[in-house]
């Protein structure tokens, strides 16, 4: 693709639809213009003012890929509430250190692990999870090489204490 033939689609969609010089004429033209502005900066790599196949198809990919990761971000943001909800029995926005405890109980994690998760969860030490904290706790946990990441005990601990 080059940017003449931008501006021949423009001219075709012209003829056929509007009067020569109009303003609509005018707003077509400065559509494809703008779009081929736009695909250029994205997809044309290597500078040579053409859009090759194997640059449109890498940027059709690398859109689809991000969408997939935007996608399955929010799936996992509705899943971490859903799961936030459920740990919080009481229903009062924020999960407790009993709270906390069960949901580990069921991981067969010890209540002295369970204690010192939470007390690394706990950001803000008030003695209670938010949302915000869990959501940012397992967006670390999923994302940090760090082991001693306050996120590295969400599931109680991974290896011999």
């Amino acid at each position: 693709m080059k940017e003449g033939e931008f501006q021949t689609l423009a001219e075709k969609i012209n003829d056929s639809l509007l009067a020569p010089g109009s303003q609509g004429a005018a707003a077509v033209t400065a559509v494809f213009q703008e779009v081929w502005k736009d695909m250029a900066a994205r997809m044309d790599v290597d500078g040579d003012q053409r859009i090759s196949l194997d640059e449109f198809i890498t940027d059709k990919l690398e859109a689809a890929r991000a969408g997939a990761v935007a996608a399955h971000t929010r799936k996992r943001d509705e899943l971490r509430r859903r799961l936030f909800e459920a740990m919080d029995r009481d229903g009062d926005g924020k999960v407790s250190m009993a709270e906390h405890r069960g949901i580990f109980r069921a991981f067969g994690v010890s209540a002295t692990d369970a204690e010192r998760a939470f007390a690394r969860l706990d950001v803000d030490q008030d003695g209670f999870l938010t949302i915000d904290e869990m959501i940012e706790a397992t967006l670390e946990y999923n994302t940090s090489t760090d082991p001693q990441a306050g996120s590295s005990d969400l599931l109680g601990p991974l290896g011999p204490r």
